[in-house]
Formats: C-alpha cells, sequence, structure tokens
C-alpha cells in the first residue's frame, strides 16, 4: 500500500507493506508488516511475526505509479476485450450447471464473450481446457452484480470485465479479476485469485492463489513502466501480452 491504511487487516502469515499512516488495527500472525508512517492503530505481531517502522520522512515504500499501472490496465482490459471468441462452449442455459469448455486459438488462449447477466444466479461447475490453455472470460456490461457460486479454484481464467464500473459479488468466486474501471464491492464468499480494480470494497477475504495463466509476447522491459508498475503487472502474467499487442 503506497498511500496510507485506515482499515484493519488479519495477516495470516504474509507480508504488509504501508508507505503511509496506519490508523486501523492490524494482527500480524507470523509475518512482517513494514509501516513508513505514523502510527495511531495497533499492530500486533505474533507467532514469530515482526513489525518494521521506517523513519516518515523516508519511508521504505516507494509510492505506486497509480496513474501508469492504470493507464497499463485499462489497456490491456481493452486488447482483451478485442479479442475474438475462439468457439468453446459456454454452458450457461442451466443455472444450475454453469460450465465452460475451453477450445484455444492459434496462440493456446481460450476467448469466451459473454453478457455480465448471465452471472447474476447459479452455480458454476468448472472450466475444462486441455492443459496449458488460458481461458479468458470478457464480460460485457457497465453495472454487473455476480451472484453465480464459482467455489473451485482455476489459475489459469481470468474474467476480464472490461466496461464495469460498478461490480458487486456476492458469492465465491475463485478467478482471477480484471476490472480497471469498476468500484468493485466484495460482499460475499471470496475469492482466490490476482484482483485488479479501480477502487475496492472489501467485507470478504481475497486469498493466495495468483493468476498463473500464460499470455505471452515481448519481454517486459518492452512496456515503459517505473519498476513498482511493471511488478505489478508481471505479477498478473499479463504485461508481455499487453506489449505484443502494443507493438502490433
Amino acid at each position: 500500500i503506497g498511500g496510507s491504511f485506515a482499515s484493519n487487516a488479519n495477516l495470516n502469515g504474509g507480508d504488509m507493506s504501508v508507505g503511509g499512516a496506519v490508523s486501523g488495527d492490524i494482527n500480524n500472525n507470523g509475518g512482517v508488516v513494514t509501516i513508513g508512517g505514523p502510527i495511531s492503530g495497533n499492530v500486533n505481531s505474533n507467532n514469530g511475526g515482526s513489525t518494521v517502522i521506517a523513519p516518515v520522512a523516508a519511508p521504505a515504500i516507494a509510492p505506486v505509479p497509480v496513474a501508469d499501472v492504470a493507464a497499463a490496465m485499462t489497456g490491456l482490459a481493452a486488447d482483451l476485450a478485442a479479442l475474438a471468441d475462439t468457439g468453446g462452449t459456454a454452458n450457461i442455459a442451466d443455472q444450475n450447471n454453469i460450465n465452460f469448455a475451453s477450445v484455444a486459438g492459434a496462440d493456446g488462449i481460450a476467448v469466451f464473450n459473454v453478457s455480465g447477466s448471465f452471472l447474476q444466479s447459479g452455480t458454476f461447475t468448472g472450466f475444462t481446457a486441455a492443459p496449458g490453455v488460458t481461458t479468458i472470460v470478457n464480460v460485457s456490461g457497465s453495472s454487473i452484480t455476480v451472484g453465480a457460486n464459482l467455489n473451485t479454484t482455476f489459475s489459469n481464467v481470468l474474467f476480464n470485465f472490461f466496461e464495469a464500473e460498478t461490480l458487486n459479488i456476492d458469492s465465491a468466486f475463485n478467478v482471477s479479476i480484471l476490472a480497471p474501471l469498476a468500484d468493485l464491492r466484495l460482499q460475499g464468499g471470496g475469492i482466490n485469485g490476482t484482483v485488479v480494480s479501480r477502487n475496492l470494497f472489501q467485507s470478504a477475504e481475497i486469498r493466495p492463489g495468483a493468476f498463473t495463466g500464460d499470455l505471452p509476447g515481448v519481454p517486459v522491459g518492452a512496456v515503459p513502466l517505473p519498476a513498482s508498475g511493471l511488478l505489478l503487472l508481471g505479477a498478473m502474467g499479463l504485461l508481455g501480452f499487453r506489449a505484443r499487442r502494443r507493438a502490433a
């Protein structure tokens, strides 16, 4: 977190870095918490955890290059949305048995283009794809509520809410999410995966399980972003794809 932190956090083995002030409570169970600003809340370190207080005048955490990362993520979402559907089967008629049979294109990536309305309710029973196939689900709609349960984790699946400005997730939804324009309200069930949104209002867990899909392209250094921005993009495994499409 490049700025201040005014909430409550429970860290079960993870690390947390805050460049600014902390006015909430942090329970640190086994990780390392680094804080660059003043503390008016409570920071408790247990089970071998530690807290590092950096001088306020020289924060240990560099600010996140928000504008650069936001522009890259917004462009990435638009690029993915422009991809043609690769012809897999999206079985969405039976809301109790929502499933996708992914068929990859020439680049090894499967693409589905769907409307956000089908996510309102129901149960996902899974995604099937050949080994090594990444599945992109482009979801249209400016205001979307996800009530369909997706309890199984699919680390090679990315839901791209490319035009959503309001995105409410009211169920377990264990895939990675790209929604750079959205105010995301995570209200129930939680997520296993990587999450990108404009703003995040969080009342449920985002758990480990980063996006592991393969979107090949040119080397990371081809995109002119500051180092911290490159790290954020590289964590999703998406940067090379964005660079390749910009070059094209």
